[in-house]
């Protein structure tokens, strides 16, 4: 009988610690995600701003902290960027003249996970005063989706926790029958 009562006792253990895991699992992955930019994703502007502005769900980490804008001209960002608060801001070389821009970026997420991505826009009349007509855009690369790096995440974490929670739990239950065992002899 006390045999059954302490193989009920591991079995409960194993069944709270795997669904207190799995609950509480997508809360602790859920990372930080780009909300907006500014300028917007394949927007037209009339006139180039002085710096873009990437806004997060949280506030990121200044580790890794990387914008890249690339225009017409090469290069067109201006010194380091900087955090401030949930917004990442990138300054915008004074000469930069109008057209295609392409923005990427790489932060830390308050998490750890990095969070990588780019976006396009286009600027009439460039911060140097000069001016370009819309063309055919070119493509920005293609951005790494962070809501598919979670999906991914969220997959793999929940399984290998109620996987460790199971070898836990039949370690425990083979500890306990050995002891019983022991005792019977």
């Amino acid at each position: 009988m006390r045999r059954l009562v302490l193989l009920l006792l591991a079995l409960g253990l194993t069944v709270g610690l795997t669904s207190g895991l799995v609950g509480s699992a997508p809360t602790a992955l859920a990372h930080d995600v780009l909300e907006k930019t500014t300028p917007g994703d394949g927007t037209t502007v009339d006139r180039l701003p002085a710096d873009v502005v990437l806004v997060f769900s949280q506030e990121p980490l200044e580790i890794g902290l990387q914008i890249i804008i690339t225009g017409p001209a090469g290069n067109a960002a201006e010194g380091l960027a900087t955090v401030q608060g949930r917004e990442v801001r990138q300054a915008i070389a004074a000469n930069a003249p109008a057209g295609d821009y392409t923005v990427a970026y790489r932060v830390t997420s308050d998490d750890g996970h990095p969070i990588t991505g780019s976006f396009g826009f286009f600027a009439r009349t460039g911060l140097d005063g000069s001016t370009a007509t819309a063309g055919p855009t070119v493509a920005a690369p293609a951005a790494l989706d962070p809501e598919a790096e979670e999906a991914k995440d969220s997959q793999f974490v929940p399984i290998a926790l109620t996987a460790a929670a199971t070898l836990i739990a039949v370690g425990l239950v083979v500890v306990i029958v050995l002891r019983t065992r022991r005792r019977v002899t």
